[in-house]
């Protein structure tokens, strides 16, 4: 990784190429893995809407491995060292921020996240800890996959 990047090559290239292995994708529902695992503390890498094939959004995060179990990941406070997390949703009908505001170069940690079912749809909405919202909004079927910093699957 060169010292000007802050994500590993790898990451750049399956994100924008759309190439995350989705095909081990992890068992569990967007439900079930909130109820289990939690997004707190972790930094958005980003939102990323693949407007020219689908309707779909990759939601990428550096997964704070302090609050993953010890099973899944030995717990550290040392940020090159933390997973990476997508979940990828399908059909998007909509995609919202609210109260954002300039943090002059801070990265956004996310505060909580949750998903609820209204009108038909699916409505994800996730915090950050300085009062930020991203909303999105969908019909069809999500995917959750984690990578280890190499970029290996890791196993949730």
């Amino acid at each position: 990784m060169d010292d000007d990047q802050f994500y590993p090559d790898w990451l750049y290239k399956k994100l924008i190429e759309d190439d995350l292995p989705w095909d081990q994708k992890s068992p569990h529902n967007l439900e079930e893995f909130l109820s289990k695992f939690t997004l707190h503390d972790s930094f958005w890498v980003g939102v990323f809407h693949h407007v020219a094939f689908d309707r779909s959004v990759t939601l990428a995060f550096q997964w704070d491995s302090v609050w993953l179990p010890d099973e899944v990941e030995e717990g550290t406070s040392h940020v090159d060292d933390w997973p990476y997390l997508f979940v990828q949703l399908n059909e998007v009908e909509e995609v919202s921020k609210a109260n954002f505001v300039e943090l002059d170069g801070i990265n956004r940690a996310i505060g909580g996240a949750e998903i609820m079912k209204l009108e038909g749809a699916n409505h994800l909405a996730i915090d950050d800890v300085y009062g930020g919202q991203v909303n999105v909004v969908f019909k069809g079927k999500h995917s959750i996959i984690a990578l280890n910093p190499d970029g290996s699957v890791l196993e949730i």
